[in-house]
């Protein structure tokens, strides 16, 4: 993506979106049907072989200034899918496929962004010394095209539910919008929530509760483990195969909370060891599958 530079010069930008998200990548058509009162970022909706998308200007989404130079019939669209949702993002092109280990990829900070809140990056990657990749949080655009917020309208009327047993999760997102999300609903189901920005933290944070006092079960503190999959330093995969081959916490189950669908996504989550796998995010059936992968292996410790 191309932008002005105070100078007058016009420099790109490089950003990344996962290659498992990318339905198709297609010209700009001449027009885009408009949509009244829609978000000021939102361009309009395309008939895509019968399917309506809504259609984003990525530059206007992250407030950059698009040169004069850049013709409107040179643009592409990426039409993608993630948490169950079909949109299109107007980009000026998309260039090659990268194969970048999540290893490679650096969490965002305060130091990285100026801001506390509100970044719409979650970690970088150095392509050369001139060149920094971005990757965007897909999570924060559904967030304001206001479908989060529909879900917000879920969780309000989610009866809140008080446990006397006081459960654990650990939950590792480098999303912000939707580990707030997810807390909110094990909340409302009455859990208790450790957040964590990537795998690397969470697997930390089990050792060290495990080292806490070794005789005991690390279930005890822990019930369940909820992980991404997409997160910088280490993914949601790699969590989840790191878990399950430690002796001392291969009993504690593992659910994969991904905004990546289909039934690859699923198989793989599965071969890494999870218990099971669901698409972001629906609250009440995210709370409902927790409860049922903790009475699952509440019974197999039971009776194993």
């Amino acid at each position: 993506m191309f932008q002005e530079e105070d100078g007058g010069g016009i420099r790109e930008g490089i950003y990344g979106v996962n290659v498992s998200k990318v339905i198709e990548i297609i010209r700009m058509p001449p027009t885009l049907t408009p949509v009244p009162d829609s978000n000021p970022y939102q361009a309009g909706i395309i008939n895509l072989r019968g399917q309506v998308i809504p259609v984003i200007n990525l530059a206007k989404w992250m407030k950059i200034k698009e040169p004069d130079c850049i013709e409107p019939k040179t643009k592409q669209i990426i039409v993608t899918e993630f948490s169950s949702v079909r949109l299109g993002f107007i980009v000026h092109k998309a260039s090659q496929i990268r194969r970048i280990s999540w290893k490679e990829i650096v969490p965002i900070t305060m130091a990285t962004t100026g801001r506390h809140t509100g970044s719409k990056v979650t970690g970088t990657v150095k392509l050369s010394d001139e060149e920094v990749l971005l990757i965007l949080d897909f999570e924060s655009i559904v967030d304001e095209m206001g479908i989060f917020g529909r879900q917000e309208e879920t969780l309000e009327r989610m009866t809140e539910k008080k446990n006397m047993e006081h459960r654990y999760i650990l939950a590792a997102d480098d999303s912000p919008v939707a580990l707030n999300m997810l807390t909110k609903a094990l909340q409302k189901g009455g859990f208790s929530v450790m957040g964590v920005k990537n795998g690397q933290e969470a697997i930390e944070k089990l050792r060290m509760q495990r080292d806490l006092d070794p005789e005991k079960n690390i279930m005890n503190r822990v019930a369940l483990l909820i992980t991404d999959v997409e997160m910088p330093v280490m993914d949601g995969y790699t969590l989840t195969k790191e878990v399950k081959a430690d002796p001392t916490l291969k009993a504690l189950p593992v659910l994969m909370h991904s905004s990546m669908s289909g039934k690859e996504n699923v198989r793989k989550g599965k071969e890494a060891g999870a218990d099971d796998y669901i698409v972001k995010f629906d609250p009440e059936a995210f709370v409902s599958i927790v409860e049922k992968v903790l009475q699952k292996n509440s019974f197999q410790a039971s009776v194993g």
